[in-house]
């Protein structure tokens, strides 16, 4: 990956610190001396300088966390632990009910009728303070497979909802109803945090489409949670496998996000694919972001989502790390025809890929 432009960003204080100090309920004096206490008096140990750019933004996170981690793991990974736990502990109650014949144990003959996916009420205030009329929460994204000729199959992923399927999408939809059925297919996984949604084309059966789900939501809510890496199905979302960090190991997808994955349309090509990732809120707030930034940017796959590496930025010479990315695209028209990637990254503007289809291999 190479940078075509830079933009410079910076971090408005005044604002971080309003919508703090409304959130708590406190004034923003107070606020403003006790960060200002912490940053100043870091740096100053240092080198007797107020800190600037990267290093005022590390500060700056370094006090946001403490208070809101303790010793050891951070709280998010210690609940990912006990959710495994959990989740053990019911497969081995429910195997020795079944070998004892318990039947106080739910059986798979009870019913259950579902209350949704539907609209619900938007006013949390219960007297119209913040009525919005009927909502149905955050959908991150969306992907048509192309398998699909009749364009019935689509698939879309909510904030914090998980990953659903439709098979009848082009139904007539009006005001009050619809006849569009929707199937969740992530219930079971580790996380329903979804940021990303990618289909591989050149597929000619519906049944058989290779879906990527990029968890962790980007969109810097204060509640957009974190992901724990991909999700990967080679069975139209059948069945999932969980990709938790690159091929080496050493960079973890936990904590972070993704904000969009694109896969090449060039025929010779169809098992590469770019994910895009970016910082999550909540990941940030709970600690299992760690490092911060270091893990964040582009990553690539060459053999349809299995396995991917990290994808190196440089400007001319000079390697960067590219931050939070945005999105990603692959343009098939681009290089002379033989396709290339584009990048938007929040810190870097406009990335364009190095690879070049027609020669270069992706191991």
């Amino acid at each position: 990956m190479k940078e075509t432009s830079a933009l410079a960003w910076s971090f408005d204080w005044s604002r971080g610190l309003h919508s703090i100090s409304q959130k708590h309920g406190r004034g923003p004096r107070l606020h403003w001396f006790v960060l200002l206490s912490v940053l100043l008096g870091s740096a100053s140990s240092v080198c007797g300088q107020v800190p600037v750019g990267h290093e005022r933004r590390t500060l700056q996170e370094q006090w946001f966390l403490r208070g809101r981690s303790s010793p050891g793991q951070p709280g998010a990974a210690r609940r990912y632990r006990a959710y495994l736990q959990k989740m053990r502990m019911r497969a081995a109650r429910g195997a020795r009910a079944k070998k004892s014949g318990d039947d106080a144990f739910p059986s798979s003959s009870v019913v259950w009728s579902p209350l949704g996916p539907a609209p619900l009420a938007s006013d949390a205030s219960g007297v119209g303070e913040y009525d919005y009329g009927w909502v149905s929460g955050r959908a991150t994204a969306v992907a048509i497979d192309p398998a699909d000729p009749t364009g019935n199959t689509v698939y879309i992923g909510g904030a914090y909802g998980g990953v659903w399927k439709s098979t009848n999408a082009t139904q007539a939809v009006g005001q009050n109803s619809s006849s569009v059925t929707w199937t969740a297919l992530t219930d079971n996984q580790v996380t329903l945090a979804v940021g990303a949604i990618a289909i591989q084309p050149g597929n000619n059966n519906a049944n058989n489409s290779v879906i990527l789900v990029g968890t962790g939501e980007t969109n810097s809510s204060a509640d957009s949670y974190y992901g724990l890496g991909i999700l990967r199905s080679a069975n139209a979302g059948g069945t999932w496998a969980l990709i938790s960090s690159d091929t080496t190991g050493t960079r973890s997808f936990a904590g972070m996000g993704f904000s969009k994955i694109a896969f090449s349309s060039n025929p010779s090509r169809l098992n590469v694919v770019v994910a895009a990732t970016a910082g999550a809120s909540e990941g940030i707030i709970e600690g299992l972001a760690n490092p911060l930034t270091a893990n964040l940017g582009l990553y690539y796959s060459g053999d349809g989502g299995n396995t991917w590496r990290y994808g190196k930025v440089s400007d001319g010479s000079t390697a960067t790390a590219p931050g939070s990315v945005s999105s990603v695209v692959y343009d098939a028209v681009a290089n002379s025809g033989l396709g290339q990637f584009f990048a938007g990254s929040l810190s870097r503007f406009l990335l364009v890929s190095r690879w070049r289809p027609d020669v270069d291999a992706i191991a």
